[in-house]
């Protein structure tokens, strides 16, 4: 075949790019279909009682679907699980089959076009909690490093150095002058695994312990895939272990790293972004609420309720307002009690504390209001809001007390605008849907043999995927004929005429309407 060449010219590099296109050429005339793909992974316990019993799990959904469809559990794909594996573990073989994917591809039958289509995936956003984030990014537990962001390089020398005005200017993301500034230097994906390498490489030469310590504080970044085999070297005498070691090194050395290094497509620091429900709800919001529920007394504490139950509920699009209940466990509240409290605060507490917090209070109040936004019709004059909206909140906290520059979710909140611009509202990029997925999980570990529980769990999701994908009336391939089946009326009426089915399925009937 003769191929053509263009070479497009960019500031670093000449590119050259082959015509016909090679993926043109794979797909043989079929449709290209690009798949955005959201991945999540979070622990859960696989346990209904209190016993923990921790399961790591990885979850997937289309990010291409729109928010009411692809926030339904029906369209929630389980990925893999295990109760021994850490997340890294777990991820390294589903890496490899998404770099496969996407860079290979493969056909499948598309049920809008009634033809088949080639299919490229690619990791769109990955998603999780703040200790989650640090793992897959390779960078320091935010609550207790002196280099708490995974964005950029934000970092004190000291504890000591944390009590001082030049580290909240940097907290803040302002000069000594108050003026709001690009002061960060973000993080490099590229840089973050040259410095893992290079930390490994300390570990090769035979360097101390110190100075292999020192190398990760020094650049802030913590491979914990990587250092559990440098534990292993440090303590192990087992010359076998040391051996295999040793042989996978020669092999393949990007096996005893971070898998997300080697993930196509993927940047660690600017692919996993600020989660607005552990970031606002579950950190700011909580933050701020256990301190005033905390310094308030018993009659202060009635008087709240009393205020919360005579809140008018007719615009938050909730059947009623547990007020006992959101004040006598104010430290076990989950994220949709918060999003009561946010849009409430201004309304109930503004007897109750002084005007400092009021203040903070109505100003995180603003800021949640343009945050939680599904819809933005000018990017551009949205990010200078957010901007704008986040240094007043911070500024009015950090004024008030600057102890709260020992919680690094409040610094984080100046990176959610980057993520904002980078993936849309961050409605997108939430993860309620998957967090409530982890019940399900729980029940699969629940009804397992118990004797090799990952494989078991991942046998009921198989099935489960195989049930739902012929009710929705996916089509087949017959083994006889080779030709396209799809299943009957009666097959998918069962699931679009049934409630009960479809409640099974995690889908919202209203949807279907």
């Amino acid at each position: 075949m003769l191929y053509l060449l263009i070479v497009e010219l960019t500031p670093e590099r000449a590119e050259i790019i082959k015509l016909p296109n090679p993926w043109r050429i794979k797909a043989q005339g079929r449709m290209i279909r690009h798949v955005p793909l959201n991945i999540y992974s979070d622990d859960t316990s696989g346990n209904l009682s209190k016993q923990w019993n921790k399961h790591i799990s990885i979850f997937m959904s289309l990010a291409g679907l729109p928010p009411h469809i692809s926030n339904q559990e029906y369209n929630t794909l389980f990925v893999a699980t295990s109760n021994i594996a850490t997340a890294l573990e777990l991820a390294a073989p589903v890496v490899e089959e998404l770099n496969i994917l996407s860079t290979a591809g493969f056909y499948t039958f598309d049920y809008s076009l009634q033809e088949e289509v080639f299919v490229l995936p690619v990791v769109l956003i990955f998603m999780g909690d703040s200790p989650m984030h640090a793992e897959i990014t390779s960078t320091m537990h935010p609550n207790v490093s002196l280099q708490p962001c995974r964005f950029c390089n934000l970092k004190a020398k000291n504890k000591k150095e944390k009590a001082t005005g030049a580290y909240v200017d940097k907290f803040l993301g302002q000069n000594t002058n108050g003026i709001l500034v690009s002061f960060f230097k973000l993080r490099s994906w590229i840089e973050t695994k040259k410095n893992a390498y290079h930390t490994w490489g300390l570990v090769q030469k035979g360097a101390p312990t110190s100075h292999v310590q020192r190398s990760i504080l020094e650049f802030g970044i913590k491979d914990v895939l990587n250092q559990s085999i440098i534990h292993t070297i440090k303590e192990n005498q087992d010359t076998k272990v040391i051996y295999n070691i040793k042989r996978i090194q020669n092999e393949s050395l990007e096996k005893l790293f971070n898998p997300f290094y080697d993930l196509k497509g993927f940047d660690g620091h600017k692919d996993t972004p600020v989660e607005i429900l552990h970031a606002i709800l579950l950190g700011i919001a909580k933050y701020l609420y256990r301190d005033i529920i905390s310094g308030l007394t018993v009659e202060k504490k009635d008087e709240l309720v009393a205020r919360l139950q005579s809140f008018d509920i007719s615009n938050l699009n909730i059947p009623s307002i547990k007020a006992k209940y959101l004040v006598q466990h104010y430290s076990s509240l989950v994220g949709k009690d918060f999003k009561i409290i946010i849009q409430a605060a201004p309304f109930v507490f503004f007897t109750l504390i002084e005007e400092s917090r009021r203040k903070i209070w109505i100003s995180l109040c603003h800021l949640c209001s343009l945050i939680f936004q599904t819809h933005i019709s000018c990017l551009e004059n949205y990010v200078e809001n957010l901007n704008s909206f986040t240094q007043d909140f911070l500024i009015k906290l950090i004024s008030s007390n600057a102890q709260w520059v020992n919680k690094p979710k409040f610094h984080i909140l100046l990176h959610l605008s980057q993520s904002v611009a980078r993936f849309g509202p961050a409605s997108l990029f939430a993860t309620e849907k998957f967090e409530s997925y982890n019940g399900v999980v729980q029940q699969a570990s629940i009804h397992s043999n118990r004797q090799s529980p990952s494989q078991d769990i991942a046998n009921s999701f198989m099935n489960f995927s195989a049930i739902r994908y012929c009710l929705s009336g996916g089509n087949c391939i017959s083994k006889t004929n080779v030709s396209i089946v799809s299943p009957s009326y009666q097959v998918k009426n069962l699931l679009l005429k049934n409630p009960t089915i479809q409640n099974l399925l995690g889908l919202d009937s209203h949807i279907l309407k």
